[in-house]
């Protein structure tokens, strides 16, 4: 315990530590004041607003125009009565008369309608307000969104940081100066050590955007749907409220997470060199993340032939949101790419680095005595 303490004490009064949370936390500022300053420019209400400015500014004086901003008025009343399902329900029977006027070739658009009104039947059966899901503001649905690309990054580059100073600060001319000390230290305990401090943190930084989003915007309904696919399966797209994403992406998340420590412990192991462990920790990790977009643009065509392998890369799952919605799994037409593959993958990653770190001091042992025959 006193070792835990030690080491937590080291990592929390670090400078370092509260720079690297300060920038992830300011980038998260940044974007959540962004997402507030483009407002509600996506939703209903306001591309109502607009269609009415339009068509008063044109003084358009048709049956079909004068119909449909009577709609619309209907829309926004039931919208500022919070007659939520009720709004829906007329942006949908306004939909299914568009569709009905498209004329044959207009498969595109019959397609786009359909797809609103999914949307629109999901927002109904949740009875819920319309958010602007593209600039979110509110605590889950920002966290959710964030975690979609930026906030992993920015994770693995702080546990890099982090971690590698921890792992790496042993070392002193690349000689072991835990050993010299009284108490038995072994790889076991670098490994709980690991997994605390990073466990904390990624939780402790969740937290604060969570909180600062929340306080401001408010928190949200976890209700709330969102689309997705579930996968294994056909590429379908389907609502599930954020509640049901939520769930495989925190497991995927606490995965990746362990793989990131050991990862990092045996790297620090193998240099014996914070710069070097860190150089090569965000490499290995960062790098492989976005490998399989690499292999997507260089492929060609479609691409196939190399987006076959990337659910086989663990680097992969570190975007857990998009691996956990099946948005990966649709960029790169891999249905593999999905939740229960990454698991398997990143326990098989798991085991055999923990595997790689307990056997490389018996290695090293074994070099050493080679050498000195």
């Amino acid at each position: 315990m006193a070792y835990f303490e030690l080491q937590f004490k080291k990592v929390f009064k670090n400078t370092l530590t509260w720079l690297i949370l300060s920038i992830v936390l300011m980038c998260a500022g940044l974007i959540l004041g962004y997402n507030a300053l483009k407002g509600d420019q996506t939703t209903i209400r306001y591309q109502i607003n607009q269609d009415l400015s339009q068509q008063k500014q044109s003084q358009a004086n048709l049956p079909t125009v004068k119909n449909q901003n009577r709609n619309e008025r209907q829309i926004l009343k039931a919208l500022d009565n919070k007659n939520w399902g009720h709004a829906y329900e007329l942006m949908i029977r306004q939909n299914d008369k568009q569709a009905a006027q498209v004329k044959i070739g207009g498969a595109d658009l019959r397609q786009e309608i359909k797809q609103k009104n999914a949307r629109l039947n999901a927002l109904k059966k949740a009875n819920l307000p319309e958010q602007n899901e593209q600039h979110p503001k509110q605590g889950w649905l920002f966290l959710f969104k964030l975690s979609e690309g930026f906030l992993p990054a920015m994770i693995v580059a702080m546990l890099c940081f982090i971690l590698s100073n921890i792992f790496a600060s042993k070392y002193v001319d690349h000689l072991n100066r835990a050993i010299l000390l009284p108490s038995k230290h072994s790889v076991l305990l670098d490994i709980i050590l690991g997994l605390l401090i990073a466990f904390s943190l990624t939780l402790f930084t969740n937290l604060l955007i969570w909180g600062l989003s929340s306080l401001l915007f408010g928190s949200g309904p976890l209700s709330y749907p969102i689309q997705g696919i579930i996968l294994p399966g056909s590429f379908k797209s389907t609502y599930q409220p954020l509640s049901v994403w939520l769930k495989p992406t925190f497991i995927l998340s606490v995965l990746t997470c362990i793989f990131i420590v050991i990862l990092l412990l045996l790297l620090a192991q193998i240099t014996r060199n914070q710069l070097s462990c860190l150089f090569l920790a965000l490499f290995i990790l960062l790098g492989g993340a976005i490998l399989p977009f690499i292999l997507q643009s260089t492929s060609g065509g479609s691409g196939m032939a190399q987006t076959t392998i990337v659910q086989y890369i663990p680097m992969t799952y570190l975007l857990s949101t998009q691996v956990a919605n099946g948005n990966l799994a649709t960029k790169f037409n891999n249905p593999q790419l999905n939740f229960t593959f990454g698991c398997k993958v990143l326990m098989v990653s798991i085991i055999i680095l923990t595997i790689l770190n307990f056997l490389w001091p018996w290695f090293l042992k074994q070099m050493a005595k080679l050498t000195k025959r």
